[in-house]
């Protein structure tokens, strides 16, 4: 018999260790498979659920084409529309200012949605995406960067996850399907200069039916709900809710310039002179200084209160004009205001009601009633619109406020001249809605607001002057 092998001790343990090593191996490399498979799996459920599709939209021209251009992505060339365009990601499309009046044109989004462009507007088309395979997600990205844009948002959307943002500079807007919002942009009154070369504007957003949410460059989140509106600055920080209506009239308080600012707007012969900005003072016709009447401002307590005893804040300022002497001509004196943020008018087409306001008080008349032309009062209003094109001719609607001891005495009507009668010596208001009144039912466009006296002698005063646009 042989003698049997014996086999060494640390020979044992070296096999026991190779093959752990093995078993080890295996294992890491099946760990390894398994996280592979599992990273692919993961991803390409990832990409299936993420992956999406560009759509487009479609412009819808309702000016003339010259009016309306467009800038294709990646492009820095406007070039012409015409209706019916489809437009995609990276395209912008901008309203000329001298497009006219009301809405300009439409961009009907792939999903429903529309939006409306007034002159001026300007928009660029973000993102317009839906994930590819199921309905998971609907993104609309736009940014604005000009203009008055309407936006009315498709609300029965089958996407479970619906995002509509607009950018305005550094803010980021988020509205709510389903709702009706307006965003405009224009210059602040005060000149602002910014660091980068973005144009200084201020964005007013305002909610119809909906919610949004407005987030500043600084992360402050504003909620607006059904009704409000709210302002942000150049710098892109929101301010404070408040309803929605725009007050048109620009100083309606007289509290923005001393009397002599007022003044010294009628005065061309020195440049240097500080002059208010909202009130042109006039006065018609070239009469010796000594015959001519007057625009003063006085401390008022706040109408209807017809003492100068109240409270301190109630104290208001009031337009006082002023003519006495026993004059025997007729002389104007007025104040204007040209609409707009630079005085160039406003579009008024948004607005369903046009609440025009203020207090009167008349403490002497020398005329009796209108005088014998029916024009000569010692308050009268006047408002300049347009219908519907910059083209049109400019009309008027003219208001004349006197006293009288009954209405028999108003002998002579002017045509086109609505006559309202107040008690001497007490501060009456003159409310009147441009829309309902018919007036102005349907016009787009207000140029001026005009106030002035007429007549011989008179002391007349006008307080709270305002004119209110509810969308």
């Amino acid at each position: 018999m042989g003698t049997p092998t014996i086999i060494p001790h640390d020979r044992i343990t070296a096999q026991r260790r190779t093959l752990r090593i093995a078993w080890l191996t295996l294992f890491v490399f099946f760990a390894l498979f398994l996280t592979i498979v599992t990273m692919v799996v993961l991803s390409l459920r990832q990409w299936y659920l993420t992956v999406t599709d560009a759509h487009q939209a479609v412009l819808i021209v309702r000016s003339s084409n010259e009016s309306i251009v467009w800038q294709p992505a990646g492009r820095t060339i406007f070039q012409g529309t015409r209706d019916q365009q489809e437009l995609g990601e990276g395209d912008v499309l901008r309203a000329l200012p001298n497009a006219g009046y009301g809405q300009v044109a439409s961009l009907r989004l792939f999903e429903g949605s529309q939006l409306d462009l007034w002159a001026g507007a300007e928009l660029r088309l973000v993102e317009l995406r839906t994930t590819r395979w199921h309905s998971g997600t609907l993104q609309i990205t736009l940014e604005q960067t000009g203009g008055y844009i309407r936006y009315d948002l498709r609300g029965d959307q089958s996407f479970q996850t619906v995002r509509f943002t607009v950018l305005v500079g550094d803010t980021r807007v988020e509205l709510l399907p389903g709702g009706s919002y307006s965003i405009g942009l224009f210059p602040p009154e005060r000149r602002v200069i910014r660091v980068d070369d973005r144009p200084a504007l201020v964005a007013d957003v305002a909610v119809r039916s909906g919610r949004a949410t407005v987030t500043g460059v600084v992360g402050q989140a504003v909620r607006l709900t059904a009704g409000q509106r709210i302002e942000i600055d150049p710098a892109g920080l929101p301010g404070l809710p408040v309803p929605a209506r725009w007050e048109l009239i620009r100083d309606g308080g007289f509290s923005r310039f001393s009397e002599v600012e007022y003044n010294n707007t009628t005065r061309t012969d020195d440049p240097t002179l500080t002059r208010a900005t909202t009130w042109q003072v006039s006065g018609t016709p070239s009469l010796p200084l000594a015959e001519r009447g007057f625009f003063r401002l006085a401390a008022i307590c706040r109408p209807p209160n017809e003492t100068l005893v109240c409270r301190p804040e109630d104290w208001r300022t009031a337009a006082w004009f002023y003519r006495v002497g026993g004059q025997v001509n007729g002389f104007v004196t007025s104040i204007r205001q040209n609409l707009g943020v630079q005085g160039t008018g406003v579009d008024v087409s948004e607005f369903r009601s046009l609440v025009f306001s203020l207090w009167a008080r008349v403490d002497y008349q020398s005329l009796p009633a209108a005088g014998d032309r029916g024009t000569e009062c010692p308050v009268m209003i006047r408002i300049v619109a347009r219908r519907t094109s910059p083209t049109d001719p400019d009309e008027e609607r003219v208001v004349c406020i006197y006293t009288a001891a009954s209405d028999d005495a108003l002998r002579v009507r002017a045509d086109g001249v609505f006559y309202v009668r107040i008690e001497p010596s007490k501060w009456s208001q003159f409310r009147v809605d441009l829309r309902d009144s018919g007036w102005l039912p349907d016009y787009r466009y207000l140029r001026s607001v005009e106030i002035y006296a007429n007549g011989h002698d008179y002391d007349s005063r006008v307080a709270e002057v305002s004119l209110i646009g509810t969308q």
